[in-house]
């Protein structure tokens, strides 16, 4: 189950590689790179990622199970 509020990375896979951006789950507005959301005035944590495919969900899932550094992180696949 997942929460709508919840910041996420949005994932793609591009020649092979995983491209990840960051969204704000309370307003869904783009992040930089330091996480922080200008709309909401707020320092967001992506710790659930929304795979595009399942080219990405597999190298996100690939991810998840190699390096500790991920091992919090949740995933689904939006198709």
């Amino acid at each position: 189950m997942t929460n709508s509020k919840r910041d996420y990375f949005l994932a793609c896979a591009e020649d092979g590689s995983l491209s990840m951006r960051p969204y704000c789950g309370s307003c869904g507005h783009q992040l930089n790179e330091d996480y922080f959301c200008e709309n909401c005035q707020r320092q967001c944590r992506c710790t659930h990622v929304k795979c595009e495919d399942r080219d990405s969900y597999s190298l996100m899932d690939a991810l998840i199970k190699k390096n500790k550094a991920f091992k919090k992180f949740t995933i689904e696949i939006l198709i």
